[in-house]
């Protein structure tokens, strides 16, 4: 299970090819119509927001429990138990993805209220741009309390050209050019495009979210060399009138 978790995640990270030529791929199905970026927007007044503590500093994120309702709510539950307190991190994947959350420090299990995976929730609002929270279970198409944070890389000039000639069967594009500016302009972990849950997304602390994704792993894994502990993870609401 272990090896098939790593080689999971090694596959997105690694991602030179974008995974939307796949049929099951939701992208093919998404109204690009009514697409709004919210990742790139300011938190709003009184949205959930988490702030996590690590000894590296804090990272504060935004929840999106209107797109991803089933997968947020499993998260605020563990962290209302207190599930995420000193929970290590599991690996760190080519500098591009910190994994955590895991009931076990191998990161074999999560938790969930019933024991039963969660249904991917996918969303046009929502794309794999760096501080992205990903929902991942070690199976496709399903999450738990494990998650990534992500970090990301410039897209390239070959999946740009990718993204611009992907067509639908009538031969019109199925991406909009709004979408590919935005995946130029800022950093992205393309190959989670369609695959996992994203519920949540970084808007304060992108230093510490770099500084932990630098940190050195071992030659023969993806482990720390040094334990990293997600600290804490606190709720509460996003207030632009707090001091």
């Amino acid at each position: 299970m272990k090896y098939i978790i790593l080689f999971l995640i090694i596959a997105v990270a690694a991602g030179g090819c974008l995974p939307f030529d796949a049929p099951r791929n939701p992208v093919w199905d998404y109204d690009y119509s009514r697409m709004q970026l919210v990742q790139l927007e300011s938190p709003h007044e009184g949205q959930p927001i988490v702030t996590i503590y690590t000894a590296y500093g804090e990272i504060k994120a935004m929840l999106f429990p209107e797109y991803a309702p089933n997968t947020v709510a499993n998260f605020i539950a563990r962290i209302n138990e207190g599930f995420y307190e000193n929970k290590p991190v599991v690996a760190l994947i080519n500098g591009e993805i910190i994994f955590t959350g895991a009931y076990d420090e191998e990161g074999h299990q999560g938790v969930t209220d019933d024991g039963k995976l969660i249904e991917n929730e996918h969303s046009v609002n929502l794309w794999p741009f760096k501080g992205a929270m990903l929902a991942f279970s070690g199976r496709q198409g399903f999450g738990d309390s494990r998650f990534w944070l992500i970090g990301g890389v410039p897209l390239s000039v070959e999946n740009a050209e990718a993204m611009r000639n992907t067509v639908r069967r009538d031969e019109t594009r199925l991406f909009p050019d709004e979408l590919i500016e935005a995946f130029e302009n800022n950093e992205s972990l393309p190959g989670a495009m369609g695959i996992y849950t994203i519920f949540g997304q970084v808007f304060e602390g992108f230093d510490v979210l770099d500084e932990i994704l630098s940190l050195p792993t071992a030659e023969d894994s993806s482990k720390p060399l040094e334990e990293i502990l997600i600290e804490r993870i606190v709720l509460s609401e996003y207030s632009e009138y707090r001091f």
